[in-house]
């Protein structure tokens, strides 16, 4: 098991979807027109889409702002200077304020033309993510 999904099996209260399939990665990277990193691929694959602690991440099997294709193809929509090798993980829904992440797996936070970095992996935001609990 890769340690995003070991990481995400400890949280307390945690909501998710069915996990997707191999051809439904494939499929919405395709839409996309990007590369998924592997942390992302586990974790679609194993759950879906989750929520927790106030939480939402975007992902497979879900529809609406939650399914990863909607969230980024919208945000693209709405924000001419999304970066293009990003998708959109978690919309904060507060100002515009949204975490992407990009084909190698690493975070940023994205306000409409500010990229700012912050996290090297998907995992390492995890622990943010779950630290907002306390």
């Amino acid at each position: 098991m890769k340690s995003i999904i070991e990481k995400i099996k400890k949280i307390d209260k945690l909501y998710h979807v069915k996990g997707c399939t191999t051809s439904q990665v494939k499929e919405a990277q395709s839409e996309l027109g990007l590369e998924f990193p592997e942390e992302f691929i586990d974790y679609v694959k194993e759950y879906g889409a989750i929520s927790f602690y106030g939480t939402e991440w975007t992902g497979l099997n879900v529809n609406g702002y939650l399914n990863v294709v909607e969230a980024t193809k919208q945000e693209r929509e709405f924000n001419s200077e999304f970066p293009t090798d990003c998708f959109v993980l978690e919309n904060q829904a507060i100002d515009g304020l949204i975490t992407a992440v990009n084909n190698s797996g690493n975070v940023f936070t994205i306000q409409y033309n500010k990229k700012i970095p912050l996290c090297d992996s998907i995992s390492e935001y995890l622990d943010i993510c779950i630290a907002r609990k306390k």
